[in-house]
């Protein structure tokens, strides 16, 4: 065999070992349908409720009323994003910098949660990330000094169930310096744990955080809302999936979500993927839970106590 043939039989070789590497999603499926799974696989939105309303209605008075408090909710209900819905009413950015005045700040807390972590997190949701943090005693006084220039009236924590005992503390000693009233937003083991653990050491903790506020899983109606929502914003009309006008679809999504917001939206994207891939497939509750019947319910812990 010549050169040039045993060259080109080589890449022939390379072409065909190449396509037997392709992703299975490729193979089994046109590029126009991968592209829309792509994009249906990326959204994410929030759609703001009653429940909202009522939340930012007593953020509000909290604010007024310079009181601390805390809310919890299940993970996956949305109150995190509800938060920054809530921040975005009050407060404008050009560019990475928050417009002054600033009068809500919503910072989220990462592990570990400690002073440092909290306060690079409020510096970072500001507009003023660091390079170099310095000692804890400068990042104080950077944040503090931040916090009055843009003339904050409340300070919003989210993942707060991440807080060191340390960091609890910088957060009180900011309310009592400042009178800036902070939120704690966290799950149930916030509320229920953390706060009302009986040491000593978070008895100010404790006393600090007297006020609360629960944020609710979805009712049916809700849920009927969201999904109605989530397909006009996400699929082609004629595309939807027209999920409403299925009881037993909605009854497999209520179950199957336990009323939280994030684990709704996850099935809806595999419902609509699923649509994509099977055209034919019959939108209803025992066909979806043959399909789905893996998936877990997310856990819904009771948190009353009494």
């Amino acid at each position: 065999m010549s050169e040039t043939n045993l060259v080109n039989a080589n890449l022939e070789f390379q072409k065909s070992f190449d396509a037997s590497l392709q992703p299975a999603e490729e193979v089994r499926r046109s590029p126009e349908v991968q592209a829309e799974v792509e994009r249906i696989g990326k959204a994410d939105t929030y759609f703001s409720l009653d429940r909202d309303t009522e939340l930012f209605d007593w953020l509000d008075d909290q604010r007024d009323a310079k009181l601390c408090g805390y809310i919890t909710s299940a993970t996956g209900s949305g109150l995190l994003k509800a938060c920054q819905l809530y921040r975005t009413q009050y407060v404008k950015r050009r560019g990475t910098l928050l417009e002054i005045p600033a009068t809500v700040i919503y910072a989220e807390i990462e592990q570990h949660g400690t002073p440092t972590d909290l306060y690079c997190s409020i510096l970072e949701e500001i507009g003023h990330p660091l390079t170099n943090v310095g000692t804890l005693r400068d990042l104080r006084s950077r944040v503090w000094g931040t916090l009055k220039g843009y003339s904050v009236k409340i300070l919003i924590i989210g993942n707060a169930d991440y807080l060191t005992l340390e960091a609890f503390n910088e957060l009180i000693d900011i309310f009592m310096k400042l009178r800036l009233p902070i939120i704690l937003v966290g799950t149930y083991y916030l509320g229920d744990n953390i706060l009302e653990r009986k040491s000593l050491r978070y008895v100010r903790v404790h006393d600090s955080f007297l006020e609360s506020y629960e944020f609710p899983n979805l009712t049916k109606q809700e849920i009927i809302e969201v999904v109605d929502d989530w397909e006009e914003t996400f699929l082609p009309k004629n595309r939807r999936l027209n999920l409403t006008q299925i009881d037993s679809a909605i009854s497999y999504l209520e179950h199957k979500s336990k009323g939280l917001i994030e684990p709704l939206y996850d099935l809806l994207r595999k419902i609509a993927i699923l649509k994509l891939d099977e055209p034919s497939f019959e939108l209803n509750q025992h066909n979806l839970t043959r399909k789905f019947g893996r998936r877990k319910e997310p856990k819904i812990k009771s948190h009353r106590k009494g």
